[in-house]
Parts: C-alpha cells; sequence; structure tokens
C-alpha cells in the first residue's frame, strides 16, 4: 500500500509542476483561473491511487537489430508449484540462532506503521473538528431578518469573529453592534465562501493531505487553495462596500480576536492577513468572476495533462511475418538412450542411464543427475530425501536391485528396460482406456486405426510411436511402457519425463477417470478469478500455521491433508521436523498473492528464518498440496575465491536456506558440499542451459567445480547468492553483478508476445523452449490458457527492469487486467518463463 501511495503521490507532484509552470507561462494573474485549476490537480491527486497505470500509451517501436549476444543469463525458472529437492538436515542437529550483527528490519512494514499512525492522527483531528464545529452551529442562535447573502447566519458565543462552517455563517454576539459597512462587508466576505463551497474544497484537501501527509504538495495544495479561497472572498467584500482601506481595517481587527478551528473558514487569520492587506492596497483592479463555460475550458485544458501523470508507456514490437512453413513430413524419431526403472515404491520409480561410459540416476520428480562411482564400485545420486547407493555392478546382473538410503537398505525391482524386444504384442486394444498419473491428472489411451494415441487431463492428442514390446514414445522423447499383473493383463503404465522422471500410473475405470477430470475442470475454472482478484482462499492462513506447528512437535495431522500430500509428508516427515525446528516459532504468517497454478502464497517470518508457503486447498477444506521453500535469514552470503576453499567450514543447524545455480558455462559443472571438516560430499552435476536448486542453510558452504572438479568458486548462501549464475566472466565476481543491464534482452519482448498468443491459443511453439521450459508449459498450459482468456486480448507490453538472475521483467496489459512476466531468451530459445506473484 506504501509504494502505491508513494508512486501516486510523486504523480501528483508531477502533474502539479505541469500545471504551476503553464500558469506562470501564460502569466495567468486571476485568482478564480488559479482555484478552478488546482481544484482540478485536487480531484486528480485523490483519485491518482485507483486510476493510475489504468490510460496506457503503446509506442510502436522497430524491432532491435542488434544480435542476441552470447552470454545473455536466463530469467528465473518458474517453478509453477513445483517441489524442489531438500538437502536434508540431520534431526538431532544443534540450533544455532543466527548471527545477531545484523538486526531484521522490514522496512516497507515499519514505513506503513508510520503512515498509518500519522494518517489516523490527522483524520481523527479533523474529525473531532468537524464534530465540535457541528454541535457549535447546531447551538448557535439563527438571526432573524432578511440578509444579503443565501446562507444560515447564526449567532455565537464562542467564536471571536465571524467563520463558515458549511453553508453556515456564524459571527459573534457583537456582530448586531457593529456599524453597516463592517456588517455588509462580513457578509459579502463569508457569503462568497458559501457560494464557491470553499469548505467542502477544503475539507476535500485536508483528507488529502492526511492521506499523503508525506508529500509536500499536499500542504503546499492545502495552503494554496486555502489562500485562494480567501483572496477571491475579499475581492467579493470589496466590490460590495467599495472601499480597500476600510476593508483592509476590519481584517487587522478580526486578525487579533479570531481562533479558528481546524474545520472553520475564519474571515481573518493571523498568519495570512498582513500579505492580504498588503495585496488589497496594491491592487489596481479587481479579478473578473469566470463563468462555467471558461471553467470548464481550464479543467479540459488540465485533463490530458492528468491522464499523462495517471497513465504509462508500453513498447509493441510489430508482429514479424509468418514464416513459410515447411511442408515435408518429418520422419519419425525413436527414443535412442539405454535405461533400466526400478520401482522403490507404489509409484517412485529409479531410473538409470546410459551413455557410453557415462551412468546417470534420476528419481521420480527430480533431476537426471550423473552418478558418482566411488573407487569401490559404490555408484551414488543425490536425491532430495537422502543419498541412493549401490553397487554399479550390480545393475547389470540382475533383475532387481538393493539400494542403500538414509541407513537402511530397499529392494527394488526392474520394471522395464530400454531399448527392448521389437516383438508383437498383441492387439493395441489392450491398451486403450485411463491411467491415473496424479492425484488430478488422467492419462487417456486410445486407438486411431493402426496405432495408439494418448492425451493427459486438458492437453493435446499426441499419436504413439512403438518401440518394442509393450514400449512406445512420443516424437521419441517421452516414454510409456505398460506393465502387466500376474495374470499378464495391462495394469499400469510406466511414463517416463526427461525433467520429471518416470511416474507409474494405475488404469482406473470410465466412472474414476471422470470424476478426476471433473475436479480438475473445476479448478481451472476458478484459477483465472483468483488469479486476478488475488484474494485468499478462507482458511488458508491458519491451515498453514496449525501445519508448522505439527510438524515443529513432529506430529502431523494427516487427516487434513489429501492422500498425495500426506504420502509426500510422510516421506520426508523427519527433515520436515529438522526444519521447522531450526526456523523456530512464527512470528509473522502474511498474504503475497495467487500464482497461476491457484497456489495461495504466503510468506513466514520465524525467529531464525523467512520462508515461503504454496498452499492449494481443496473444497473439503483439506490441504491439496502444499509447497514450502526456505528463504534464510538476514546474513547475505557472497562468494568466496577457490583459494579459500581449505579454510571454509560447513556450519550445522543455521537458518534453512533454498538456493538455485544456473550453468551458463556451455559444459557440465559439479556441485559439492563442504563438511564440518572441509571435505568435498559430491551432490550433482548440471548440464549446460539447466538449473539446480537444493535447500541447505546460511553459510553451508558449495563449491561450485567444473567437469574435472576443478574449483571454479565457493558460494556461500544467503540473502545475495539465493539465486546464482555460473559463467565463466563472472567467476568469482561478487553478488549482485546483475544490475550491470539496465535495458532488455534483444528479442525478448518479441518471444514473450509469441508465447502469450501461442499459449492463449492452446499451441505453444515448444521447438523455440528449453525442454525445461517446455515441459513445464505443458504441465501449466491449461491454467493459463485460462488466466489468458480471462485477461483478454493482449494491449501492450513493457519492460520494467531486471531481476536478481538478470531475466527480464515485463508487466502485460490486457483488456480486462494486467499480469507480470519473466523470460530469459538465448540464441532464440526461451530458456526461463515466469507468470505472476515472484519473490
Amino acid at each position: 500500500m506504501i509504494a502505491t501511495l508513494a508512486e501516486a503521490a510523486l504523480r501528483s507532484l508531477v502533474l502539479g509542476g505541469v500545471v504551476w509552470f503553464g500558469l506562470n507561462l501564460f502569466r495567468v494573474r486571476n485568482p478564480h483561473v488559479h482555484m478552478t485549476a488546482w481544484v482540478v490537480v485536487l480531484l486528480a491527486s485523490l483519485a491518482m491511487p485507483f486510476v493510475m497505470h489504468w490510460p496506457t500509451v503503446t509506442i510502436t517501436r522497430l524491432p532491435s537489430p542488434v544480435s542476441v549476444p552470447a552470454d545473455v543469463m536466463p530469467a528465473d525458472i518458474s517453478t509453477f508449484e513445483m517441489p524442489q529437492p531438500m538437502q536434508p538436515m540431520t534431526p538431532g542437529a544443534a540450533i544455532v540462532p543466527p548471527s545477531k550483527s545484523g538486526v531484521s528490519i522490514n522496512w516497507w512494514l515499519i514505513a506503513t506503521v508510520i503512515h498509518a499512525g500519522v494518517a489516523s492522527l490527522l483524520l481523527l483531528r479533523l474529525a473531532i473538528g468537524l464534530c465540535l464545529t457541528w454541535r457549535l452551529a447546531r447551538a448557535a442562535r439563527p438571526i432573524n431578518g432578511p440578509h444579503m447573502v443565501d446562507a444560515d447566519v447564526r449567532v455565537s458565543r464562542e467564536v471571536g469573529g465571524p467563520v463558515t462552517f458549511g453553508s453556515t455563517i456564524l459571527v459573534p454576539p457583537q456582530f448586531a453592534g457593529w456599524d453597516a459597512k463592517k456588517r455588509l462587508a462580513v457578509l459579502a466576505h463569508e457569503g462568497a465562501h458559501v457560494a464557491n463551497r470553499d469548505f467542502y474544497i477544503l475539507l476535500l484537501a485536508s483528507l488529502n493531505r492526511a492521506v499523503f501527509w508525506f508529500s509536500p504538495f499536499s500542504w503546499w495544495q492545502l495552503a494554496r487553495l486555502a489562500e485562494l479561497a480567501e483572496i477571491i472572498s475579499d475581492a467579493e467584500a470589496i466590490e460590495v462596500i467599495d472601499d480597500r482601506l476600510s476593508y483592509a481595517e476590519i481584517l487587522l481587527d478580526f486578525a487579533s480576536t479570531v481562533n479558528p478551528r481546524p474545520v472553520e473558514l475564519a474571515m481573518a487569520r493571523a498568519s495570512t492577513v498582513r500579505a492580504r492587506v498588503e495585496r488589497i492596497i496594491a491592487a489596481a483592479a479587481m479579478p473578473v468572476a469566470v463563468g462555467w463555460r471558461k471553467r470548464a475550458w481550464i479543467a479540459a485544458a488540465i485533463v490530458p495533462a492528468a491522464i499523462v501523470s495517471a497513465g504509462m508507456i508500453a513498447y509493441r514490437t510489430p508482429e514479424p511475418a509468418p514464416l513459410a512453413a515447411d511442408s515435408g513430413e518429418v520422419p519419425a524419431q525413436h527414443y535412442r538412450p539405454f535405461v533400466n526403472f526400478y520401482a522403490m515404491g507404489p509409484t517412485s520409480v529409479f531410473a538409470i542411464f546410459r551413455d557410453g561410459d557415462e551412468v546417470y540416476g534420476q528419481l521420480t520428480g527430480q533431476r537426471k543427475l550423473r552418478l558418482t562411482v566411488g573407487t569401490d564400485g559404490i555408484a551414488s545420486y543425490p536425491a532430495s530425501s537422502g543419498e541412493i547407493t549401490f553397487p554399479l555392478d550390480a545393475e547389470r546382473r540382475s533383475a532387481e536391485l538393493m539400494l542403500r538410503m538414509n541407513g537402511r537398505d530397499i529392494r527394488a525391482l526392474r520394471l522395464a528396460e530400454m531399448p527392448t524386444a521389437a516383438t508383437d504384442s498383441g492387439s493395441l486394444d489392450q491398451y486403450v482406456g485411463w491411467y491415473r498419473v496424479a492425484p488430478n491428472r488422467v492419462l487417456t489411451v486410445r486407438r486411431d486405426g493402426d496405432r495408439l494415441q494418448v492425451q493427459e487431463t486438458v492437453q493435446g492428442r499426441a499419436a504413439l510411436l512403438a518401440e518394442g514390446a509393450d514400449a512406445f514414445s512420443i516424437r521419441g522423447d517421452n516414454l510409456l511402457v505398460f506393465l502387466r499383473d500376474e495374470q499378464a493383463r495391462v495394469s499400469r503404465v510406466l511414463v517416463q519425463n526427461a525433467v520429471f522422471g518416470a511416474r507409474l500410473a494405475s488404469r482406473i475405470d470410465a466412472a474414476a477417470a471422470q470424476a478426476i477430470e471433473a475436479d480438475f475442470a473445476r479448478r481451472v475454472a476458478e484459477v483465472p478469478d483468483r488469479f486476478r482478484e488475488q484474494v485468499p482462499v478462507a482458511g488458508g492462513k491458519e491451515m498453514i500455521l496449525r501445519g508448522i506447528e505439527d510438524l515443529r512437535s513432529g506430529t502431523p495431522n494427516y487427516d487434513r491433508m489429501s492422500a498425495l500430500l500426506a504420502a509426500k509428508v510422510h516421506r520426508q516427515v523427519d527433515e520436515l521436523h529438522a526444519t521447522f525446528v531450526a526456523l523456530g516459532p512464527v512470528e509473522s504468517l502474511f498474504f503475497r498473492g495467487v500464482g497461476p497454478g491457484g497456489y495461495d502464497i504466503y510468506g513466514a517470518k520465524f525467529e531464525n528464518g523467512t520462508a515461503e508457503f504454496r498452499l492449494l486447498l481443496e473444497p473439503d477444506g483439506k490441504a491439496g498440496d502444499v509447497i514450502f521453500r526456505a528463504d534464510g535469514n538476514d546474513e547475505l552470503g557472497g562468494i568466496v575465491s577457490c583459494a579459500e576453499e581449505a579454510n571454509v567450514r560447513g556450519r550445522a543447524g543455521t537458518s534453512p536456506i533454498r538456493i538455485m545455480v544456473y550453468n551458463e558455462m556451455g559444459e557440465d559443472i559439479r556441485v559439492f558440499n563442504l563438511d564440518a571438516d572441509g571435505n568435498r560430499k559430491a551432490l550433482s552435476v548440471v548440464r549446460p542451459n539447466m538449473s539446480w536448486a537444493a535447500t541447505t542453510t546460511v553459510n553451508n558452504p558449495w563449491v561450485i567445480a567444473d567437469k574435472s572438479g576443478r574449483c571454479l568458486e565457493v558460494l556461500m548462501p544467503g540473502r545475495q547468492t539465493r539465486f546464482h549464475n555460473v559463467e565463466a566472466s563472472n567467476i568469482g565476481a561478487k553478488p549482485g553483478r546483475a544490475a550491470r543491464r539496465a535495458v532488455p534482452i534483444a528479442n525478448g519482448e518479441d518471444m514473450l508476445r509469441r508465447y502469450i498468443a501461442d499459449v492463449g491459443k492452446g499451441q505453444p511453439d515448444y521447438e523455440h523452449m528449453t525442454s525445461e521450459v517446455a515441459d513445464i508449459t505443458r504441465q501449466q498450459l491449461p491454467f493459463d490458457q485460462a488466466i489468458l482468456a480471462k485477461l483478454g486480448a493482449l494491449r501492450a507490453v513493457s519492460f520494467r527492469g531486471v531481476t536478481a538472475l538478470d531475466s527480464d521483467i515485463y508487466i502485460a496489459q490486457f483488456a480486462n487486467g494486467s499480469a507480470e512476466w519473466r523470460i530469459g531468451v538465448r540464441n532464440g530459445t526461451i530458456t526461463k518463463i515466469a507468470l505472476g506473484p515472484n519473490f
């Protein structure tokens, strides 16, 4: 709120400056013209918080001829409510409070509290003045007899001189004893205030000052309008009595006796009477009154300036001419990898890939990473819930594999292997049906002549390409392997995706499939309005607070969770318990917005750190899903040179924090964690133009190395290093280097416009996205398409800045609202995309 008010105050100041310059440029001296102009400015100032950004001026510019540089950084990856790997914390680790070298200060909160306090005092003072003066006017005695003014004239013992309250003129008891000229001057002056409605104008100016009290312009506005009101009323009075000197003497007499209340208009205030008397004596002629037509022309002249000051400038690039489509048929691409799939649970699959001498692993929902193989032949995969190890040579010899994870053995049965024998599996009809790939997603398999088609909930259909016995692929990328039960009937399907790994989907009947898709359709229908309105679901805050306390005590209430969430929490309950114990008690929980997937986003302040929660509530009041991200404390972190690696040590028990590393090196990089003894622990291999994320602790060091293991830099997690790019030109540079760029990425706006248009039509151009962005776009497509349909036609796109990851921020103006987008483009390919609030 304080940011909106500050921006509105600045825009009002700009408008006031334009009007002041225009009045002086044209040497306008008539106070009636000045009064009309500044009243228009006052009304614009009061309306500014509500109308700013509404008028949009779109400027068409030619595309930049500059080629896309090879070292342009990508934008932030949009997680779209996808969970991120967590580096487990030891449940018994000592809790070390954050360093007290820096005090956590929320300056926005402090500024908001100060503003609200001062504004409340000013409004309270105004309200008390109104109430007391109203009571005083009600108690005053009306004066009977004819008056020369159209106002209610009353006598009050509480006033020392003539004052105006609304349409009531209050005079002291001595009024009857004044001479005729003095009474005539008083009634003419105060009657002018009533006729011009000065009381109500100054009341609005007082309200404007109370709201924008921090702006000097609001104080000047009130003083200037009061001054003009007195100048005009003085002129009216002098015209009536036709005696300047006598009127000046009357003002001087009243200035020493009147003490008006805040909402009264006194005829003579001691602070202004001297300037008024000097002006009266020096004036050669009285100002000429202006009629309503001239006032309308004055207002019409100022309205364009008001619109410009309230609006914003957006830029658009003309749509390029469409490229000629290649009409030739693209030959089918078959699935190439050599891979074995092992079941680790009802839905969890561990895949082992071989590429020459290199071996990779991928667990369901996590990244494909190169396995680290020790001298003893033990291969290691850094899963989020604990390291998975196994003898590498055993993987070739048996149909099952003994995996070791968190100190216990897991017997994993081989589900399938690729490539598989190219045998005839029989009729395609045996595969036709519905498979539940997620709690709210159904995979539908249909037959189309001599081939199969597959479609996931509310997504487009895709043809399946036969890869062997019970195995099919989509364009040689995503793999589907149908699995049989003991009676050799197809009962499950293994769906493998390059980004999210392999999933197991059980076969279900038509009724269950319809119920799942109906529930998903309900959610898709609700998300657009929720995203546009940005209002939290009732009960969400309380749900998160109860969940935090349950996890801190180590006893989560699974009855308040969906089956999927309960299973996820149950698998990680020890790590979550340790994390929330380390964070300490909750100090505050505040709503941030609604994500494009319908998740309510909350920020949390704990005793020992901060965090973000994304909550999806089901219609039955249960938590359908919760995504947690630890954001560390106030320690900044930093980059340490490799020369200091031997002296850097890990610190257990400090504030949890999620870090994300993006590889811009053009070749693989390796990530190692340093333990308390300074020893490296291999955690991950990050491919070029890919990101890696994990939850660790503040100042717990990570070594970023090249593929040979040579140190490139040491990352100390903290507020400035939560998002970190690894690129050759900035190895070892200090955090915050993204500020070096102040212009948008070449071709970024054009790519964003195409992306929005294609998603709106439900036909994204996946060929111009990285595989990571393409898969996330497919997952989010039904929600984004529904949101764009609700927002309406795209009007303009305006560049707003660069994020900490050097990604471009755009505000897209639609017919029915606006939305924030973040995009990264590299060599004509979208490397990152994000819609909606990001923190």
